[in-house]
């Protein structure tokens, strides 16, 4: 136990380290960016400037030529007027009047086209520009240092192992009484009790016992496409295949709460975990958020630039998500830990995670459940019957069923894990 607790804040003070000069080159990344938007801005102050100071120089130039136009008239009345006859002067006048009454109209044309201006800087809010350059995270994940105590040992009390799964057993489709299902994609449950689905097709989301019985539904005015139940509450966040925002659910009282726009992009997957949402965007990226739906930073998956179809995250913080017919496994950095793809696995859609690290994903077009190790080897092909265009998928929270939304999402069909 001492050795685990020093090894751990080593590890902690490596960390310290290494998030110093992480954030050192994040500030010099913003430096650069200052510099380059400084840089932008003189060149636009320069530009503008030049621009209305030719405006101004030509308009005085306008100027000198009409005043040096009537000088010229004005010398010759005089002129006239000094040396000539009244009759001459009268004539000169006369003749003039035309020419004066021209430089009269370019005046007035000139006048019109004077406004006043100047230059200003509008400086944008510093908070609006800098509201963060990161942030740093305390994760938490069970220790393996454990202990059994001596009495236990004493009266070989057995220990309770982890639910496997090694195959399914058809049980029945729920029954939506005289409701109508037409593409459930995202499938969770609330505790031991409550069911929720949700149609991209009917936009509903729809609600279950404890006994699979049809209780209730909430009507939407857009698609969802996933659903996840943020643990330890009655709260559930919602994606949108056709809107860039997520949704949130009071499961208690069955209502709608808040959305959340989330940047410029139609939002695929979702995951909750006690500290984070998980969004798959459609441009192969994953927006990390808080539990409010803040934006806290945004990982861009390599060599994906198509949408994501679900999102799982794993204990360790690995995050496993599927598009196109492949599975892929990262860390919280973004970096690859696995990838999976087989001849017998094709259309990669939902992932579950059971409580000894083994994670299920569901293939939509090859109609199975493949059964992976943390690291992603295959393990097993589960239940290649009784599906037909399967969707999405959840167990149970003590993982004795298993509930697929199946023939294409138009029904929820439970099976029994054994």
């Amino acid at each position: 136990m001492k050795k685990d607790r020093k090894e751990n804040s080593i590890r902690i003070e490596q960390e310290e380290t290494k998030i110093r000069k992480e954030i050192a080159k994040a500030k010099e990344n913003v430096i650069k960016r200052l510099e380059s938007l400084e840089k932008s801005h003189l060149k636009q102050l320069s530009e503008l400037k030049n621009k209305d100071m030719t405006r101004i120089q030509r308009q005085e130039k306008d100027i000198g030529d009409l005043v040096a136009c009537t000088k010229v008239q004005k010398e010759a009345l005089e002129f006239i007027k000094d040396h000539g006859s009244e009759k001459q002067a009268f004539i000169s006048i006369h003749s003039c009047k035309p020419i004066l009454d021209d430089i009269e109209n370019k005046m007035k044309q000139l006048t019109e086209t004077f406004v006043d201006t100047s230059l200003r800087f509008v400086e944008r809010d510093s908070k609006e520009i800098l509201t963060d350059i990161g942030s740093i995270e305390l994760k938490e994940t069970p220790s393996s240092v454990s202990i059994v105590p001596y009495k236990q040992r004493q009266s070989q009390v057995p220990v309770v192992l982890k639910h496997k799964t090694t195959r399914f057993t058809f049980l029945n489709d729920i029954d939506m009484k005289r409701e109508k299902l037409e593409g459930v994609t995202g499938i969770t449950i609330l505790g031991s009790n409550t069911l929720i689905f949700c149609d991209i097709i009917t936009k509903k989301v729809h609600f279950c016992d404890e006994n699979n019985s049809y209780k209730s539904s909430i009507s939407l005015s857009y698609e969802p496409w996933d659903i996840s139940v943020i643990p330890g509450t009655t709260t559930a966040v919602m994606s949108s295949r056709s809107e860039s925002y997520i949704q949130f659910i009071d499961l208690k009282k069955r209502k709608m709460l808040n959305k959340v726009k989330v940047k410029q992009s139609e939002c695929f997957g979702v995951h909750a975990t006690t500290h984070s949402i998980f969004v798959g965007s459609k441009r192969g990226q994953i927006y990390v958020l808080d539990l409010r739906g803040n934006v806290k930073r945004m990982i861009n998956l390599k060599d994906t630039d198509h949408y994501i179809n679900y999102i799982s995250v794993c204990s360790d913080g690995n995050i496993c998500y599927s598009f196109n017919n492949e599975v892929h496994c990262i860390t919280s950095d973004g970096e690859p830990v696995f990838s999976y793809s087989s001849p017998d696995f094709r259309d990669a859609r939902d992932i579950q995670i059971d409580d000894a690290g083994n994670i299920y994903v569901l293939g939509r077009n090859s109609q199975s459940i493949h059964k992976l190790t943390c690291s992603g080897t295959l393990l097993n092909i589960l239940l290649k019957d009784n599906l037909s265009k399967p969707l999405a998928f959840c167990f149970s929270e003590d993982l004795s069923k298993c509930y697929i939304a199946n023939n294409g999402g138009s029904k929820v069909s439970v099976f029994r894990t054994e």
